[in-house]
């Protein structure tokens, strides 16, 4: 089972919330994707 573990380091809240989903795009939500991502490729690899 893929696990994702995905932690923001900011400087600042400014920073923290930027990267949750402004203009920096979610972090959180890449690391979701990531998760599913691997998913994919180790159902292909088991095929």
């Amino acid at each position: 089972m893929p696990v994702a573990f995905g932690v923001l380091t900011t400087e600042s809240i400014e920073q923290a919330i930027e990267r949750a989903g402004t203009k920096a795009g979610n972090k959180g939500a890449e690391a979701a994707l990531t998760a599913l991502e691997m998913i994919n490729v180790l159902k292909a690899i088991k095929a």
